[in-house]
């Protein structure tokens, strides 16, 4: 197989797998381990994929828009709750806790004890009325509603947060990239997050597996601002990280 044929298909394997072994390359292009590595090394020096041990992932990519909430909910729905459900164990009865809005830590109100007296600020309308309807404490920050997020975003909504401490807060990000940090397509929406992120003490950010080597327009926060709660992080530097759990079906 000539070269050139043989790195497209090694891009069109990441593509539709997200990453690969040098196992999985030399079995499917039926070639040796050194031609493989020398394949990775070339694509990974044009930035077209990350080279890690024992394989490579593929780089980042570029997520222009929010897709409304209707299309996501469905989307990974068991690893969404697998990390809503770990993430609602966290809350403790004298916390302070800001809920952002998204699918995941929407996933979380299912989880979150009907018993527990922490209070709780949100800037989703639909997750304040859910915790409202549980008997539940809590604060809607206000502003302009963003309709595909149904998030609540603006100037408005900073200053309200920044009047806050919060000693746990959990947040949702559209990518998770070593180099851009945690990223969102919209600026006002980026902007909120940021102050929220700023106001909190222990602070998580709910990612299912698809979201990393994502990155979005608007980045928010370093990487190291906060603890990744996933389902599974890929092969190479994020499985290393110690703010990245992995949560298993036994926690």
């Amino acid at each position: 197989m000539l070269t050139k044929t043989r790195q497209k298909e090694i891009l069109k394997l990441l593509e539709n797998r997200g990453s690969v072994t040098l196992q999985e390359l030399k079995d499917h292009l039926n070639t040796s381990e050194s031609t493989i590595r020398r394949d990775l090394n070339t694509l990974d020096a044009q930035g077209k994929l990350v080279k890690v041990f024992g394989g490579a992932v593929a780089a980042d990519n570029m997520s222009i828009r929010d897709e409304q909430v209707s299309r996501r909910e469905e989307k990974n729905l068991e690893e969404k709750r697998l990390i809503a459900r770990y993430a609602a164990s966290l809350i403790q009865d004298d916390d302070f806790v800001y809920l952002d809005a998204g699918t995941t830590t929407g996933c979380m109100l299912d989880y979150i004890s009907d018993a527990t007296t922490a209070v709780f600020v949100t800037n989703a309308p639909s997750h304040a009325q859910k915790l409202a309807r549980k008997g539940m404490e809590v604060i809607l920050i206000g502003g302009r509603l963003k309709q595909s997020t149904e998030a609540v975003v603006g100037e408005e909504a900073c200053r309200q947060i920044e009047k806050f401490n919060f000693s746990l807060g959990f947040l949702g990000s559209n990518g998770v990239s070593e180099r851009s940090g945690f990223s969102t397509p919209d600026q006002d929406e980026a902007m909120v997050k940021k102050r929220a992120i700023e106001r909190i003490h222990r602070c998580f950010v709910l990612c299912d597996h698809t979201k990393f080597y994502k990155v979005s327009p608007i980045s928010f926060a370093k990487l190291e601002d906060a603890v990744v709660l996933t389902d599974s992080a890929p092969q190479g530097n994020f499985q290393e990280m110690p703010n990245i759990v992995e949560i298993s079906e036994d926690e």
